[in-house]
């Protein structure tokens, strides 16, 4: 990176903008002098180049917050504006820090936020902080850290430079060497070694996990060594032989083929038999059952006879009751016949009396209500009219004065346009050019504001006289509402029951006479005839209670009618179901029975020819020699005890047998069940793991090959523990300490050398980097940071110079072509500046731009190009000098 211009507004001490900063324009074979006072700002011109860089300034005690310069003028605005060149290209950045300015209008302030841009020749501006830092990160392969320390010796920091740790000068080393390459390559090796043996680990874990789940007999000789195997791979947690263990499982499967074979024979067998032992056992509590209830078959078959025998005698008692209940239903329903109208007589009463009520309701009603409310309506209609009519003449008149005001206006804008008429010019209405006759302009002048105050008069009349039409049409419709309801209430009360014979009369008198009229002479009428009335509805009422009373008589009669009738029939019919249902019964019954006896006399004599006794079945066959009869049950009766006491004693044997039977085939199962599962178990064990074989092989093969590199690499294998990439970087380094040397020699008259620290303490690499410094005169090394002051500048400033002179001979690494050295002379001798100076002279020679910050009048009159900074009560200027 080599500056080419330099543009300074409102930064620092400098208020206004400074003048363009061409670092071209100087002749770089020699020195450039940033000259001035203490306090001018001549770091200022680096911290700018800092801040348009890295967004940060050379100081560690400086700030981009404090940029804005304190003597600026509110419309001066303050950035930095810097031009590089970097491996033949050619950059600007625009840089911008926060800060608030007045506002242009009014008073109080305005926050300008920070703003960056760069531009990379003739590619797309990049803007915003965060990508124009990385940008230039990117571009440099330097951090802001790291350039100060490649650029400029700061102003107390070139102590820091000469004593960096080792972790410090690697990243800048990593860049310059291009070994990221080596890191990367020894952080890829760590991951891929750990996946290894993590991979390793796991399918190692597995097989253990596979083969401890292996099983054989117990108690076996083989099953001994399977769990001695299984105990000693636990406690090691590393497998010595798959084949060992794929060995033993096969023992142990082959061992379980015959062991499982004769138990399922066994277990056959078994089952066959129970199948015959439960077929017998069925048939002997079949008989047993059978055989207790045969003793009590004939007295129940002579019970279901008599049974039999009664059923159909109260069959025939059933006969004779139902045709007595006939008869009584056919007397109630005589009675009830006669009482059939009474309902239909009450009904009629009731309807005549709530007629009567209604009529003397509606007309107390017309006389209290709808007479008053039709006078109302009347009176509140003449009313309205009368406003309507006013409304009609106000509106009329106001539509008069518009009319008149829109003609008037008309005539005064003829009038106007005739004023401006000019004879032989077109008339802007109708493009005459002769006006015989123009219009003449009235005396009375009207405006548009007055026709328009005109025509809202009018729309106010016009919605006055709508509102009052639309009230008189509703109390016009109200009051003819109401003379139809009127006149409705008295033909309906005309045409009421008792009045009749006025109907004819009471039409004709509705629609001849007023509505009023009528209603009055209709109340009149009613009066008349109210005597006739309260006679009537008394004697309607006294025929009604004894309807009432009849009809209270029919429904209780009714009621007992029906409850008797339901009653008996019900109780009838279920006795005669009954009854069917029980002869059914018992003629089934006595079937039933009879067959159940043969049966059993079969089977009895069955299980006695298979028992264990010969007597008890030819005394069974002896007892069951009748066919029918008493004497038959009777003979069955003496042998039925001895044959319930064998055949008891025959299903208890049956059934010790059939339960020892179940047991041997649990246990069969079970030990089958066992053998089964183990073998299956062992067979997929044996299949997981011989899968997996090759699989760990290769994993185990991987992780030792990845484990040699990776130690080879990070530099656990040698004594040094250097990794790869420190290696090559102490190597590097070396070279950068010879070129140092090469200016640290004369400027020391050959005192001092330096040399990079070998021995490592504790056989660490944390200090590889590390310098100490070799005095010649002494013979003895010591460590850096034992230097003076000007010997501590000495040496920083030929190590920044080789390190410089390395940068620039790299290929693809950083490129550094300028360095600034701040007030670091003030602790030189003039001899010590001579040579420094000297040296510095040879490095301009190289075409690399060499700035001194310094106030020294010796180097004031060495150097003829200078950049003057002067302070004032105003701020600070900048002066270039570019000498002879």
């Amino acid at each position: 990176m080599k500056p080419i211009k330099l543009v300074i507004s409102g930064i620092g001490p400098y208020g206004d903008r400074m003048p363009e900063i061409d670092f071209q324009s100087f002749d770089l074979n020699m020195p450039i002098l940033i000259a001035g006072e203490t306090g001018a700002g001549k770091t200022m011109i680096f911290d700018a180049i800092c801040f348009a860089l890295f967004d940060a300034a050379s100081g560690s005690y400086r700030s981009t917050d404090s940029l804005r310069s304190e003597y600026a003028p509110p419309g001066t605005e303050s950035y930095v504006e810097f031009t590089f060149a970097h491996q033949g290209r050619i950059y600007r950045i625009y840089r911008q820090p926060s800060y608030m300015r007045p506002l242009k209008r009014g008073t109080g302030f305005k926050l300008e936020k920070e703003k960056a841009v760069l531009y990379p020749g003739d590619d797309t501006p990049i803007e915003g902080i965060k990508a124009v830092n990385q940008a230039v990160q990117e571009l440099l392969h330097v951090d802001e850290k790291q350039f100060k320390q490649l650029a400029m010796i700061a102003q107390g920091e070139f102590w820091g430079l000469l004593n960096a740790k080792t972790e410090e000068r690697t990243g800048i080393l990593r860049h310059i060497f291009m070994t990221e390459g080596y890191k990367a390559m020894e952080l890829q090796l760590r991951e891929r070694r750990g996946k290894a043996i993590k991979a390793a680990d796991v399918l190692e874990r597995s097989l253990i996990q596979y083969f401890c789940d292996a099983e054989a007999e117990p108690g076996s000789p083989l099953a001994e060594e399977i769990s001695q195997l299984q105990e000693q791979l636990r406690k090691s947690g590393g497998i010595g032989s798959i084949e060992e263990m794929l060995s033993l499982l096969d023992r142990a499967i082959e061992a379980d083929v015959p062991m499982e074979a004769e138990l399922a024979e066994k277990l056959a067998a078994l089952r066959e038999a129970l199948q015959e032992l439960q077929k017998d056992l069925a048939l002997a509590e079949n008989t047993e059952h059978n055989l207790k209830k045969y003793n009590g078959l004939v007295k129940e078959l002579a019970g279901l006879r008599e049974r039999l025998a009664d059923c159909e005698k109260r069959e025939q008692q059933m006969a004779e009751a139902e045709k007595a209940l006939q008869e009584k239903i056919r007397s109630l329903q005589s009675g009830r016949e006669q009482l059939s109208s009474v309902p239909e007589r009450l009904a009629a009463c009731q309807q005549e009396i709530n007629a009567l009520r209604e009529l003397a309701d509606r007309l107390g009603n017309l006389q209290s209500q709808q007479v008053p409310r039709y006078g109302r309506a009347k009176k509140r209609l003449a009313e309205l009219q009368e406003g309507l009519e006013s409304a009609q003449s106000a509106h009329a008149a106001a539509m008069r004065a518009r009319l008149d005001g829109e003609m008037q206006l008309e005539r005064n804008r003829a009038g106007i346009l005739a004023q401006k008429l000019v004879a032989g010019q077109p008339c802007p209405v109708c493009g005459a050019t002769m006006h015989p006759s123009p219009a003449e302009l009235p005396e009375k002048a009207v405006t548009e504001a007055d026709v328009k105050k005109l025509q809202q008069q009018e729309k106010k009349a016009e919605a006055a006289r709508s509102s009052a039409a639309a009230e008189a049409a509703a109390a016009r419709a109200e009051l003819a509402t109401l003379d139809s309801q009127i006149g409705s209430y008295m033909l309906e009360c005309l045409k009421s029951g008792c009045w009749l014979e006025a109907v004819a009369r009471g039409e004709a008198f509705a629609m001849e006479i007023p509505a009023e009229a009528g209603l009055r002479q209709l109340y009149e009428l009613v009066q008349l005839q109210a005597g006739q009335l309260a006679a009537l509805l008394q004697k309607k009422r006294e025929s009604a209670a004894d309807l009432q009373s009849r009809a209270k008589r029919l429904q209780q009669v009714e009621k007992e009618l029906a409850e008797a009738s339901g009653r008996d029939t019900e109780a009838l019919q279920l006795k005669r179901q009954k009854l069917l249902k029980e002869r059914e019964n018992a003629k089934t019954a006595v079937a039933d029975r009879e067959g159940q006896r043969q049966l059993l006399e079969q089977l009895a004599l069955k299980i006695g020819n298979g028992g264990s006794s010969g007597n008890s079945g030819n005394g069974g066959n002896s007892g069951n020699g009748g066919n029918s009869g008493n004497g038959g049950n009777s003979g069955n009766g003496g042998n039925g005890g001895s044959r319930e006491a064998e055949l008891a004693e025959y299903r208890g044997q049956l059934q010790r047998k059939i339960s020892e039977n179940k047991v041997q085939q649990q246990e069969c199962q079970e030990a089958l069940g066992r053998i089964s599962r183990r073998r299956e178990n062992n067979l997929s064990r044996r299949a997981k793991i011989a899968e997996l074989q090759g699989e760990f092989a290769a994993a185990r093969h991987e992780a030792h090959i990845m484990s040699r590199l990776y130690n080879l690499v990070s530099g656990q294998t040698g004594k040094g523990k250097l990794t790869l990439e420190q290696y090559i970087q102490a190597a590097g380094f070396d070279s950068i300490i010879r070129a140092a040397n090469r200016r640290l020699i004369p400027m020391s008259d050959g005192q001092y050398e330096l040399y990079r620290q070998e021995k490592e303490l504790g056989n660490k690499s944390h200090t590889y980097l590390d310098l100490e410094v070799l005095d010649n005169y002494t013979g003895r090394r010591r460590p850096v940071r034992n230097l003076s002051g000007g010997e501590s500048f000495k040496a920083s400033l030929s190590l920044a110079l080789g390190l410089s002179d390395k940068v620039s001979s790299e290929l693809g690494g950083i490129s550094m072509d300028a360095l600034f050295i701040d007030e670091g002379f003030g602790t030189l001798d003039k001899k010590s500046i001579e040579k420094a100076m000297e040296i510095l002279l040879k490095l301009s020679d190289s075409n690399k731009l060499v700035a001194i910050i310094s106030h020294r009048e010796e180097l004031i009159e060495a150097v003829s190009q200078q950049i003057q900074v002067t302070k004032t009560r105003n701020g600070s200027s900048l002066a270039i000098e570019l000498g002879k």
